[in-house]
């Protein structure tokens, strides 16, 4: 008679020696005592020992794993960095509001134009080189005795009804104050004038000049005589694309204005 034993394990007593039985794995059969071996040929689990047929053979219980992961977040912060720059831009031009402009890269102090007219800085005024004979000569030679000189620097540098007395004391004080404090008011060379000469601002057709000198005319006269013929003076012709040019001194065929200049040292 065959007992089941429900026990964890058995001990069997055979031959004086005490075994061990353990009890088979839950899918075989323990009353099957033609069991087969890990790796013999199956076609059921219950043919096997281990209980376990696997594709066509016995083999033994795979283990269990459990794997247990957990959730990481990650957080990536983003950090913009912004870098300012700042550029200083120095003023070329400056307006003294007192009737002048400076220019700081060459130390010039030029007069500013207005629309006062009459008036001393008149923008329409025109003036001429020398006293002419004619159209071409100066009676004097090509002495600088025009009104430019005569009227407009004698008013400037404080002349008899000029807007200053620049009269120098014996005692050798400094003269008295004309326009914007100064009594060394003159006509620029043409190489003076064409400083201020600005053809990126005139492409519309305006003067080519920054618009900080006020109002401008045409024609500018210079101090510059020219070398082949003294009977001429350099002058600028500032509208659009602006140029240097030639005018007989009397000035009574292209008649011209002047801009006073002062100074010469660059700051």
């Amino acid at each position: 008679m065959t007992k089941r034993i429900a026990s964890l394990f058995l001990l069997v007593a055979i031959g004086g020696v005490l075994l061990v039985v353990t009890p088979r794995r839950a899918g075989a059969d323990p009353n099957n005592a033609n069991c087969k071996p890990n790796r013999a040929s199956c076609t059921s689990n219950h043919q096997c020992c281990s209980g376990v047929c696997t594709a066509g053979l016995c083999a033994a219980p795979g283990a269990t794993t459990t794997t247990t992961t957990t959730p990481t977040t990650t957080t990536i912060i983003s950090t913009t960095t912004t870098t300012s720059s700042t550029t200083t831009t120095t003023q070329r031009f400056v307006d003294n509001m007192n009737g002048t402009i400076t220019d700081k890269q060459t130390g010039l102090q030029w007069e500013k134009k207005d629309t006062t007219c009459p008036g001393i800085h008149c923008v329409d005024d025109i003036y001429s080189w020398c006293v002419g004979s004619d159209d071409f000569t100066c009676v004097n030679g090509g002495v600088p005795d025009g009104t430019a000189f005569t009227s407009f620097l004698r008013t400037l540098n404080g002349g008899d009804t000029g807007v200053g007395n620049c009269t120098v004391s014996d005692d050798a004080t400094p003269p008295q104050a004309g326009f914007a404090g100064h009594c060394d008011w003159r006509l620029p060379t043409i190489g003076e004038l064409v400083t201020i000469v600005d053809t990126s601002v005139c492409g519309g057709g305006g003067a080519c000049i920054d618009p900080i000198f006020g109002p401008t005319s045409t024609l500018y006269c210079s101090s510059s005589t020219l070398a082949r013929d003294p009977r001429v003076v350099w002058t600028y012709f500032f509208p659009f694309p602006g140029f240097t040019n030639e005018a007989f001194k009397p000035g009574r065929q292209e008649p011209f204005s002047v801009r006073a200049v002062r100074g010469g040292a660059p700051d």
